[in-house]
């Protein structure tokens, strides 16, 4: 079942974003970074409990037998280059590891785009790390093409990684 996020949802949202972020970038982000995410869980539970009180993100929850398996936040895009008024934004999208493949991630994005499509953008963007092949393919079948000259560095646990936004109609 996918429905709107609750700000009872916070635990948690910031419990798969922690353990999908450890399943989905391993290798990609050092061992070591990825498991001293555990220690953000109070901080990030909070983080989304105010955001979504606040109404920062718009954010849907997938869930399985009444616990959240993975999440989706949406908004107008936060990049300067793009028209604020046409251009949403997939900020994250995430699912924990056992649910792959399994059509949840699909019924996140279906939700996140119809969202957009009501919000009355025309286009979509995310960002994504560029050696990051499995949601590549995802956001490909889903209809997005990469930005190659979009490219930009992050550091996460001491390694520099390069993200590429990939952009596509609604």
């Amino acid at each position: 079942m996918i429905r709107s996020a609750q700000p009872s949802d916070a635990a948690g949202i910031a419990r798969v974003h922690v353990r999908s972020w450890q399943q989905a970038y391993a290798g990609l982000m050092p061992a070591e970074y990825l498991d001293a995410l555990e220690k953000t869980l109070t901080q990030r539970e909070a983080g989304w409990r105010k955001a979504i009180e606040d109404a920062q993100e718009q954010a849907f929850v997938a869930l399985v037998e009444g616990e959240i398996v993975g999440w989706v936040a949406v908004g107008g895009s936060r990049d300067a280059d793009v028209e604020p008024q046409e251009t949403g934004e997939v900020r994250a999208i995430y699912v924990l590891a056992e649910y792959w493949r399994s059509g949840i991630g699909r019924a996140l994005w279906v939700a996140a785009i119809n969202a957009l499509i009501e919000q009355g953008f025309k286009r979509v963007t995310l960002w994504v790390l560029a050696d990051n092949q499995r949601a590549i393919s995802f956001y490909s079948r889903a209809g997005l093409a990469p930005e190659i000259a979009s490219r930009r560095s992050l550091s996460r646990g001491g390694r520099e990684l390069e993200e590429v936004r990939y952009q596509g109609a609604l």
